[in-house]
């Protein structure tokens, strides 16, 4: 007999939370709570010290006091002190009246990145994050500097922060027909990220002050290694001044046959400085433009981005054409099995909010930013055929930055470019050494696309030091610094003023970092196990990581089964192209162990531009095959940030409807027992397969079959009559009826002799396992099952034998009002435990 306790219940519930809110989290915070600093009691340089009411009348200030910073450049300091070294989040009140602001912070001295002001009325005072710094044990310097003026700035809080483990829940591909090449470096980038970071070099462009190969060749001169990634530049490649210059060439040449070691494949990442002609109201399409007349910045060209994105427009006509010269190139690296990150229209946002893009294709706001990504998308995977593609998306970590994002389905990696080594303040460059990890923007960043997408350093000047990346817990993906442009402030590479050469060393020989060498054999055709690189021991040995990615398994069931990748301990199961419908297969292998295991089948869906976690609920008692249907076994929806459930029934059937259409999901194993009920590691219930039931190419309407089955399992015999009916559309509905008996082992099958196609369901219960709740006989205990109970009671609905049993919550022997009553106060937890006697 099988008893629903209470504790079953509490502990899934708890699991289900868990397994929704690391998808939206906020730092937590220490007991003690946070400490307040005063702008006014530490040290302004430049800056005034202003007091309520007076100068620009500004009140409402803490202390009655506030710093105003009025041009760039201008400081405000205080001094913090800690007790231990560690990762705390900063805080800073402030009011900007006079429109959005950035400004910098400083910690000791060092720069940690800009940190946006968005515009407070008069008199309003608002609170801005400023990330996760690290600070060390005693005293501290936390300095906001000026960038564009005209701020107050009244004080700032400091808290201990607990991080979150790095680890990004969408690792496969955004596309769903990616080549197999490219899910596999996906898999391989998923199975190093926040354990290692992945190096890589930008290289300089044709006709600069230098060869291709001479920022790798001062690597290996330098340090023994190469990057794994090289970065590529299809700047080239456009309809204007364009010319061959062999980037494609070189791209092939890195990943299939390398020049520095032909044994290892390398990853390639490739950004598009595509240019538009800057007299374009009078340029005819087709025509070449020289170089001069071409730019990407928007105040030198009357290119009206908004209309890019409109069919039957000369602009619309002109981007067409840019991808199509575009896609013959990638079509060229699909063609020679070679995928690529690839970072169209990067850096979109600039300097921030609406008007800061220093690109065209940012020029009309981020609305339009959004639809010419998509645009971009679609006409290259839709209209040309190329899914070799890692879609990579630029961000920042300003507050307006996520209006920019234009959406899961779209993107795969989430990128931030770091030029932190030069101050601008004083309104010229002045170069200054910084090699922080800048953690308080990569944890932005994660937080702020609920960690979907691995982060990384898509373009930067200084490489963070190993010390610092380890220290602040900055798991970005790769680096990548831009090249040497000629220049003491363009030499991003060599000036060690932007990189030492000692901290180059020790990045590249260090186990942190992945250089091309240490690549696995693999990470174009990995069906299984990814090996990571060496880690020396303490004693000077080698260990080599080696971390589980994808699960084989042997599939003999009939159907279409699904790509399954192991991240941290959930299953992401892809069945692209196909989209899941209404049935989705789950096969567990449970440890003998186990006599108790559950967790969820969860989807990802957009309705009307907002994303739904859609929780299905499964459980287990042994290894075996266990059928989610999408549109009764729903769970909960919760809003993508992990906040608040969806209880409105026809927004619920608008998403399930959504989900359906889903190619990719996730199997989470949320709580495993024992026989005497006690946890134990859901690491001993693995998934090995996931299937959809095979779909037929014929269908015959109006077909019925009528099938009796007689299975014996030992004394009990149950005969369910199954009716399957298949409409014109193609969809099935299948109604069972049960009754007991005793007989032998034994199996018959009546036809019915209208039927052209004979349908044998197989369906095997056991009267004396009675799931006390569970009258809809979903395998779970739920609302659901009191709707249909209260149903039973008054006359509506007939329950068949098991459901009977199931729903006998008071085990009488008969199922009344008085088993709805006590169902419910299950469900709200008055009682702890199913039957009551």
């Amino acid at each position: 007999m099988k008893k629903l306790s209470r504790k079953t219940l509490t502990l899934l519930t708890a699991s289900v939370l868990a397994c929704n809110c690391m998808l939206c989290y906020s730092f937590s915070t220490s007991a003690a709570g946070a400490q307040k600093y005063e702008f006014e009691d530490g040290t302004p340089v430049g800056a005034t010290i202003q007091e309520n009411g007076t100068e620009r009348w500004q009140e409402g200030a803490s202390g009655d006091k506030f710093v105003f910073l009025e041009n760039g450049g201008e400081t405000a300091t205080v001094n913090v002190s800690v007790e231990s070294t560690g990762m705390y989040n900063v805080t800073i009140r402030y009011a900007a009246p006079f429109g959005d602001k950035l400004h910098n912070l400083l910690v000791n001295g060092v720069d940690q990145g800009q940190f946006s002001c968005s515009e407070t009325a008069a008199n309003e005072w608002a609170d801005v994050s400023c990330g996760t710094v690290k600070l060390n044990a005693g005293e501290n310097e936390i300095t906001v500097k000026s960038s564009w003026g005209w701020t107050d700035i009244d004080y700032l809080t400091i808290e201990e922060a607990s991080l979150p483990d790095i680890s990004a829940s969408q690792t496969t591909c955004c596309d769903p027909s990616a080549t197999s090449q490219a899910q596999s470096l996906m898999s391989y980038m998923a199975s190093v990220y926040g354990e290692h970071i992945i190096s890589g070099q930008q290289e300089i462009y044709k006709y600069g002050p230098h060869d291709f190969p001479y920022e790798f060749d001062y690597i290996k001169d330098t340090t023994g290694k190469l990057p794994a990634i090289r970065g590529f530049d299809y700047l080239n490649c456009n309809p204007l001044y364009g010319s061959e210059d062999g980037t494609t060439n070189r791209i092939i040449e890195w990943v299939n046959n390398n020049p520095y070691d032909s044994s290892k494949q390398g990853i390639a990442t490739a950004s598009w400085h595509i240019t538009v002609p800057k007299n374009f109201s009078s340029y005819t399409l087709g025509d070449s433009v020289a170089w001069a007349d071409a730019t990407y910045v928007p105040k030198e060209t009357d290119f009206d981005t908004s209309k890019a994105i409109v069919e039957g427009t000369k602009e619309y006509e002109y981007y067409m054409l840019c991808l199509k010269n575009l896609a013959a190139e990638l079509q060229k690296l699909q063609d020679a099995n070679v995928p690529l990150i690839f970072r169209p229209l990067h850096e979109a946002e600039g300097g921030g909010g609406e008007t800061g893009s220093w690109f065209w294709w940012g020029k009309s706001g981020s609305k339009v930013y959004k639809e010419l990504w998509k645009l971009t998308y679609k006409t290259l995977t839709e209209e040309y055929g190329l899914h070799n593609l890692i879609w990579e998306w630029n961000s920042y970590a300003y507050e307006t930055s996520a209006d920019w994002y234009p959406g899961d389905e779209y993107v795969d990696l989430i990128a931030y470019d770091k030029y932190n080594c030069t101050d601008w303040s004083s309104g010229s460059a002045v170069l200054n050494h910084n090699d922080s990890a800048i953690s308080s923007t990569f944890y932005s960043i994660m937080q702020k696309y609920d960690s979907k997408k691995m982060v990384a350093m898509s373009e930067n000047d200084s490489i963070p030091t190993v010390g610092n990346l380890t220290a602040e817990k900055a798991g970005w993906l790769y680096f990548c610094p831009w090249y040497d442009g000629g220049s003491d402030s363009t030499n991003f590479l060599t000036n060690e003023l932007f990189n030492k050469k000692d901290d180059l060393i020790e990045m590249y020989q260090s186990d942190y970092c992945i250089t091309l060498d240490e690549l696995p054999d693999d990470l174009y055709s990995n069906g299984g196990t990814i090996t990571t690189k060496p880690t020396t021991t303490s004693d000077g040995s080698e260990t080599t990581t080696t971390t589980k990615t994808t699960t084989t398994t042997s599939q003999t069931t009939e159907g279409i089964h699904a790509k399954i990748t192991e991240d941290s301990g959930n299953y992401n199961i892809s069945f692209a192209p196909k989209s899941m419908g209404k049935t989705v297969y789950l096969v567990f292998e449970a440890n003998s162990n186990v006599a108790f295991a559950n967790g969820c089948l969860g989807v990802s869906a957009t309705v009307d531009g907002t994303d739904y976690w859609v929780s299905y609920k499964w459980e287990i008692s042994k290894s075996g095959t266990i059928s989610v249907d999408l549109d009764k076994d729903v769970y909960n929806i919760t809003y993508n940030n992990g906040k608040d459930t969806v209880t409105d029934e026809d927004l619920i059937a608008k998403i399930v409807e959504v989900v359906k259409k889903q190619t990719d999901g996730m199997v989470q194993i949320w709580w495993a027992n024992d026989g005497p009920g006690e946890s134990i590691a859901t690491s001993n219930v693995v998934l090995t397969d996931a299937y959809l039931p095979e779909s037929k190419e014929e269908v015959t309407t109006e077909e019925t079959t009528e099938a009796t089955t007689t299975t014996t399992l030992e004394e009990t015999t149950t005969s369910v009559e199954v009716t399957t009916t298949t409409s014109e559309s193609g969809e099935t509905t299948t109604t069972a009826v049960e009754t007991s008996d005793t007989s032998k082992e034994s199996e018959t099958t009546k036809e019915s002799e209208t039927t052209t196609e004979t349908t044998t369901s197989e369906v095997v219960v056991n009267p004396t396992d009675v799931f006390y709740g569970d009258v809809n006989l979903d395998g779970s205990v739920d609302l659901a099952d009191a709707v249909l109970l209260n149903k039973a009671v008054a006359g509506t609905v007939e329950l068949n034998a098991t459901a009977k049993a199931n729903a006998d919550c008071d085990s009488n022997g008969t199922v009344t009002a008085d088993d709805s009553m006590t169902l419910l106060k299950f469900l709200v937890h008055l009682i702890n435990e199913l039957p009551v006697k």
